[in-house]
């Protein structure tokens, strides 16, 4: 299915992608000023040679200075040049543009302007995406994208909470990709001693260092011809990361100890428990090789955020685990399911249902143990997760305690809960969504509000 396709299905269903339609480039500065071109093509070509798309006549614009290529994300630029390409005064070898701008070639400039629209791309027919389940709106919504970016070869970062099953859909994207048939590489970023990781990624020869008695291939030339999976990208060293971002943008690599660069043509998806884009604006992590890891990106949602799939998922897990079609979750397990709140995500309930198969009862009893242990050292679990985590979770708990406090203490009725805890009704009625406090709780009474 094309990207068109996708948008003649469109459904309310669904929710809003930018899909870029075309390209208009108008030159504003330079020996051709006034000229232009529109472009619907894949690719695109600016530079001074007969077959360029956009000719210019600049002795500083190489015949094929420029290479654009339109993506259902952006326009990805590639600079093919001598004398470089420039937008907003940096020099940029590649790049995904996702709004006008203004381009540099020698003593040229150009005016981009993205012909792209907000569309509506439907929930997948599929609860399913691989080995990956989810009948949740939210899930359907992610399987559509992710169908949509495995057909092409665009980066893709999955970002999510850590067990949510990034690994599982990075696995199914090169499933349902063009390279399926190639080698599938998993590269994990958070384990990987700092001092080794170039070795590991890049290879090494033979006297590189202590103890390389031999050449050695790294994961990118394994994974010619496949998929790279990068697992938690956003602990790799900063020192290392223009290393990496040159290996993507070349397609070559240097093992260490080398001389010589090696062909490695790889499709690269990422995985993270950070928030990528907000490390590249304090300059924790490189903002062009985020750019050049989310051309596309998507969020995986928690357990929590699909409660619906929690028995489901269980059952599956049951029946993987015991080799019984038809097993069923017991009653007072299915109960305490539907109860927790699932702070390790799918994986701490595939090995909740793991312990069941092998412990029985035991394993209830243990789930109950395990909430009250949870819930009595909440704070002192915080200095187990990162920062910006750790403050999320105080701030969600916060709420839980705080929101239902006031609607008990204003019997129900939300006008003047907001009005006690200080807040906008319709920012109090989106925390109550949100937390979804159960409706016989704050019921919200039609007619309380009515009195105010």
């Amino acid at each position: 299915m094309s990207i068109g396709d996708v948008t003649r299905s469109a459904t309310s269903g669904g929710k809003p992608i930018l899909i870029v339609r075309a390209a208009a480039l108008t030159v504003v500065k330079g020996n051709d000023v006034g000229k232009g071109a529109r472009t619907t093509s894949p690719s695109f070509v600016i530079g001074s040679g007969p077959n360029a798309d956009l000719q210019v006549s600049d002795h500083a614009v190489s015949r094929e200075h420029v290479i654009l290529s339109l993506e259902p994300s952006g326009i990805r630029l590639r600079d093919r040049s001598k004398n470089g390409t420039k937008i907003g005064g940096v020099r940029v070898v590649e790049a995904v543009i996702t709004a006008d701008t203004v381009l540099t070639l020698g003593g040229t400039s150009i005016a981009l302007q993205l012909e792209a629209e907000k569309l509506v791309l439907p929930l997948s027919e599929q609860s399913t995406f691989g080995d990956a389940f989810g009948s949740a709106p939210v899930m359907r919504h992610l399987f559509s994208v992710l169908e949509e970016a495995a057909r092409s070869d665009i980066s893709v970062l999955l970002e999510g909470e850590s067990g949510v099953g990034k690994d599982v859909l990075a696995r199914a994207i090169h499933q349902t990709s063009l390279r399926r048939d190639g080698p599938f590489v998993v590269v994990d970023c958070g384990t990987m001693p700092p001092n080794l990781i170039e070795s590991e990624l890049f290879g090494h020869v033979r006297g590189a260092f202590t103890g390389a008695t031999e050449d050695r291939r790294g994961l990118f030339e394994e994974a010619d011809g496949g998929t790279l999976f990068l697992d938690e990208i956003g602990e790799l060293p900063l020192d290392m990361q223009p290393k990496l971002l040159r290996a993507l943008e070349t397609k070559e690599v240097r093992p260490v100890g080398g001389k010589k660069t090696k062909k490695a043509d790889v499709r690269v998806v990422s995985a993270t428990n950070k928030k990528l884009a907000e490390g590249a604006k304090r300059g924790s992590f490189r903002e062009d090789l985020y750019y050049r890891l989310a051309v596309a990106r998507v969020t995986v949602p928690s357990l929590r955020d699909r409660p619906d799939d929690v028995l489901p998922l269980a059952t599956r897990f049951l029946r993987t685990t015991t080799g019984d079609d038809a097993a069923q979750i017991p009653a007072d397990l299915a109960a305490m399911l539907a109860e927790y709140s699932w702070p390790g995500n799918v994986r701490e309930l595939r090995n909740v249902i793991e312990r069941h198969v092998a412990l029985g009862d035991t394993a209830i009893a243990l789930l109950v143990d395990e909430k009250k242990v949870r819930a009595a050292s909440e704070r002192d679990d915080l200095s187990a997760h990162p920062y910006h985590e750790a403050r999320r979770l105080v701030l969600e708990r916060f709420e839980r305690e705080y929101i239902p406090g006031v609607l008990a203490r204003t019997n129900g009725v939300v006008a003047r809960a907001a009005e006690h805890a200080q807040i906008a009704r319709p920012s109090f009625y989106r925390l109550l969504e949100r937390l979804r406090i159960a409706d016989e709780q704050a019921e919200l009474k039609a007619g309380g509000d009515k009195d105010t």
